[in-house]
């Protein structure tokens, strides 16, 4: 498992994951706490590796890091019955038995759906509005292209987080590679920023 965990607050000042997000994010209340106070916890899980165990040290990650959001990619799961993490509620998951993403939410946050990507999409993603926030988890395969219609845009604030599968000389790879040429050629007019 690999795992990445940022403050929003942190994301803003220093660039969250350095391979692993793409994000645009503003200062935004939410009745509790700041959304920029969240800590959200992104994992690239290999999850049908010894489900418990790793089920296990995901909620001991959360709790360690106090995170509020958790993002996966690569679950392996065809259904959602085996994603499940105490205190979290699973707000959606896109099943594959090669991929999948799952992301879920702490049950003391309100969330609701805004899209996913179409079920034959070779490039995975998610989207869900956390106290105004977007929050968008993507999967792009190694083996796959990254097109510029492979993920959509959203209204600011929103954070893209994820395994992209893309390299840049900027991002700190020693070449780039054509799928992370056109991802930064995305972000550039719509001013995200790694």
């Amino acid at each position: 498992m690999i795992a990445t965990t940022a403050n929003l607050t942190e994301c803003v000042r220093h660039g969250v994951g350095r391979k692993n997000a793409l994000f645009r994010v503003r200062q935004q209340k939410c009745c509790r706490r700041p959304m920029t106070q969240h800590t959200i916890l992104q994992l690239n899980t290999r999850w049908a590796d010894v489900i418990a165990d790793k089920i296990s040290v995901i909620e001991q990650l959360a709790y360690k890091k106090k995170a509020f959001i958790i993002v996966l990619q690569e679950t392996h799961c065809t259904t959602a019955d085996k994603l499940v993490i105490p205190n979290f509620s699973l707000t959606r998951s896109v099943p594959s038995r090669n991929h999948g993403l799952a992301r879920f939410v702490h049950e003391r946050l309100e969330w609701s759906l805004v899209d996913q990507s179409p079920e034959q999409s070779e490039t995975e993603w998610l989207c869900v509005d956390v106290a105004g926030y977007k929050l968008i988890n993507v999967y792009k395969p190694p083996c796959s292209r990254f097109t510029p219609m492979a993920i959509p845009t959203f209204p600011h604030p929103s954070l893209y987080v994820g395994d992209f599968n893309c390299q840049l000389v900027n991002w700190g790879y020693n070449k780039p590679s054509p799928d992370g040429e056109t991802l930064d050629a995305l972000a550039a007019p719509n001013n995200l920023g790694l």
